[in-house]
């Protein structure tokens, strides 16, 4: 088990204007995952670039955002997404009067970098791993949890799914393991409880958990306001196996179903 609290987590200024913040990787224990917060200031570049051994997930949390992907532009909002894929070229630009952040996943620790200089653009339909909010139908997977996959195979991903829950208060995951896999959870705003393997730790915002291979877990909302977290998976199909477990930390009142 891993849990980086947000004073803990290294910051790196990787160029002008953009600052990346470390919240997983090899730092907190996990062989299949490595995640990142970047923060790019007005004017800030991210320059033509690609991974030849590495598909990377881009999640904007918040502000407005330039991406070129392989010679597509588009403009990305929050809750919008674009999964790089290996060899794919890509950049970013804060073209706004105000911040961008947004999260990285992968399931490759250390990715390889490639600068390229910009292709002429691209008026060919979008690839479909460039994902809009408003394409990503939310889920329902138990009582008070909306669930959004703004990445998975549907999008064109081969490595990893990558999930955004909206956490009602008194909302309470099943608890799980999974045989093979690591999971990933950054609590993004809120205050929620993690369960791992029969202990209760509180989450609040910044803060990661990592749960490895086989460890019982879980996540649930001990608050009484709405929290929002991120999941990412090394796998698009995670298997899970439930475990019994009844959380001790008093809840509020049951969301309704």
């Amino acid at each position: 088990m891993a849990i980086l609290r947000l004073d803990e987590q290294t910051t790196r200024e990787s160029r002008p204007g953009v600052v990346g913040r470390a919240i997983g990787g090899p730092a907190t224990g996990a062989t299949q995952l490595s995640a990142g917060l970047n923060t790019l200031a007005p004017g800030a570049l991210i320059d033509y670039h690609s991974h030849p051994d590495a598909e990377i997930m881009h999640y904007v949390i918040e502000g407005d955002v330039e991406c070129v992907l392989d010679g597509h532009r588009v403009s990305l909002h929050a809750g919008d997404g674009v999964l790089a894929p290996v060899n794919a070229k890509h950049s970013f630009e804060n073209r706004s009067g105000a911040p961008v952040v947004f999260i990285t996943a992968s399931t490759t620790i250390g990715a390889g970098r490639e600068a390229h200089e910009p292709d002429p653009p691209s008026h060919g339909p979008l690839p479909k791993y460039i994902v809009f909010a408003e394409d990503v139908v939310p889920t329902y997977p138990w009582p008070g949890t909306e669930r959004f996959d703004p990445m998975d195979a549907s999008f064109g991903s081969s490595t990893l799914l990558f999930s955004k829950g909206v956490i009602a208060p008194g909302s309470v995951a099943p608890a799980h393991f999974h045989p093979e896999t690591e999971e990933f959870m950054y609590c993004l705003s809120g205050e929620l409880m993690a369960m791992y393997n029969g202990q209760e730790l509180p989450l609040h915002a910044g803060d990661m958990f990592l749960a490895e291979p086989g460890a019982h877990h879980t996540i649930f909302n001990a608050s009484s306001a709405t929290a929002i977290l991120i999941a990412v998976h090394p796998t698009t199909a995670p298997v899970r196996r439930p475990v019994d477990w009844t959380p001790s930390t008093p809840l509020p009142a049951t969301p309704a179903t």
